[in-house]
């Protein structure tokens, strides 16, 4: 029960980043990036300087040094697939993660689900693709439709393959580090690389990016914050299991929005908040 708790400690610092972006009407989706992953480096800086450093095996380094490129072109797919494509039409895609990961865990770690553990993973999965549905469209099947014409959602669909990989490679240095070490390296070499990138190759409004100190502070803690119970969760639970029970962050970010932004485009939300409560269910108690 501690790895569900976790993960829904991971979910809910996703949501609230995702609650806040929405907020930053003014900033563009390539300077909301550069603010967190620049305010988060402290974080991880100083949070490796305090994690013990554990045995470090040839498997930690191969998956390590394997994990860095697969995370780096999911991030710029995702970033670029938001930018090609309505986001009600690329970001469903998302939620297909746990699906392909029930064959990567399989394949990197050797991992398998039970009956009720895939049921849950399909309500999740299900409920995460009808939360992100609106009520200007004509039916739930409009992104489904769309991914045969719209180029956001391949990539998409893309990212989604990739962090199925990710997952289960970062689980598998995990494995041969610890939870921490591993997160905190990690995240301060991939945010250091990204950065670089996107200073060298962006053309970037610096004081703008300055300005929203306070808002970049806020961004880095909640990464840092989802970073953390993330490998704690995933370090102690089947890697699919997790991910799939993170995926209610879609859910907590409905709740936020129709909370603090008042948002009232519910024409789906009371089925896919219903479809992924059922699918957490499912997992925790028989999965």
């Amino acid at each position: 029960m501690t790895w569900f708790l976790l993960s829904l400690s991971a979910a809910l610092s996703i949501a609230a980043r995702d609650v806040s972006i929405k907020t930053y009407e003014d900033l563009s989706i390539t300077e909301i990036a550069i603010l967190e992953l620049f305010w988060a480096l402290p974080y991880f800086f100083f949070g490796c300087l305090l994690v013990e450093i554990p045995p470090l095996d040839q498997t930690f380094w191969w998956a390590f040094t394997l994990s860095i490129p697969i995370n780096i072109l999911a991030y710029l797919l995702y970033l670029y697939a938001i930018k090609l494509s309505p986001i009600s039409l690329s970001v469903p895609f998302l939620a297909f993660t746990p699906a392909f990961m029930i064959l990567t865990g399989f394949i990197v770690l050797a991992e398998t689900i039970n009956m009720w553990g895939g049921a849950g993973i399909g309500l999740i999965i299900l409920g995460g693709y009808v939360l992100h549905c609106k009520k200007n469209q004509a039916n739930i099947f409009v992104p489904l439709t769309a991914f045969l014409h719209e180029k956001g959602s391949w990539f998409m669909l893309i990212v989604a393959i990739l962090f199925a990989f990710a997952a289960v490679i970062g689980k598998k240095a995990i494995l041969h580090s610890s939870a921490l070490f591993f997160s905190y390296t990690f995240f301060l070499i991939f945010n250091s690389t990204v950065l670089t990138g996107l200073l060298l190759t962006g053309k970037n409004n610096w004081r703008k990016i300055f300005r929203n100190t306070p808002r970049g502070i806020w961004l880095g803690s909640l990464l840092m914050i989802h970073i953390s119970f993330h490998g704690l969760a995933i370090a102690s639970s089947t890697a699919v299991y997790m991910v799939a029970v993170k995926r209610s962050s879609i859910l907590f970010s409905v709740l936020l929005s129709w909370i603090i932004l008042k948002e009232t485009d519910i024409r789906y939300r009371g089925l896919g908040t219903l479809l992924m409560f059922t699918g957490m269910l499912f997992i925790t108690l028989l999965g």
